[in-house]
């Protein structure tokens, strides 16, 4: 990890003295102490070192956290190294949310949970499913100007809801 971002983060150790068994990486905790905000007086290759821990910290918040919860995976850092843009990041994605949902549901460890994408599977439950699905309070049509790259994603659509019914019969209405 020094030769990717320039620091190391420490050992877990626990109360006798004695170093733990984790995931290889590196605690969101330690990110933000370390990585929250970059010198002003920074040289380009600092910029990058930042920019590159803040796009790791996201993606291992959002598009592939597993389900430890705490802990940023060491690979996807390596990844963002060598940043290519014909990288599929959507795919990735995807086929992480299914790993993960894989592993949850065939109990493969003592600690298996359920890790990935949690809002995108969300938004496709929602599109798919009535059971479950939240209340649209509001839904503006979004203004693009005629700029196609404007266009926001469908979860846009769900942006103002309500929580789903708790009364059964109000549940599965349609």
């Amino acid at each position: 990890m020094v030769s990717l971002i320039g620091k190391d983060p420490p050992e877990a150790i626990n109360a006798k003295g004695e170093k733990l068994r984790v995931a290889a990486g590196a605690t969101f905790t330690w990110i933000i102490q370390n990585f929250k905000i970059c010198p002003e007086d920074a040289d380009e290759e600092t910029i990058k070192t930042y920019t590159r821990v803040y796009v790791w910290y996201i993606i291992t918040r959002t598009l592939f956290p597993d389900s430890s919860g705490d802990r940023a995976q060491w690979h996807w850092l390596k990844l963002l190294f060598f940043f290519d843009s014909t990288f599929s990041w959507g795919s990735a994605a995807l086929a992480w949310l299914y790993r993960q949902l894989d592993d949850a549901c065939l109990r493969s460890s003592a600690d298996s949970g359920i890790g990935g994408c949690l809002l995108l599977l969300s938004v496709w439950s929602w599109e798919r499913f009535s059971i479950g699905r939240p209340r649209l309070l509001s839904f503006n049509p979004y203004i693009d100007n005629g700029n196609n790259y404007l266009l926001p994603t469908w979860a846009y659509k769900w942006d103002v809801v309500s929580e789903p019914p708790t009364d059964p019969l109000e549940a599965y209405k349609r």
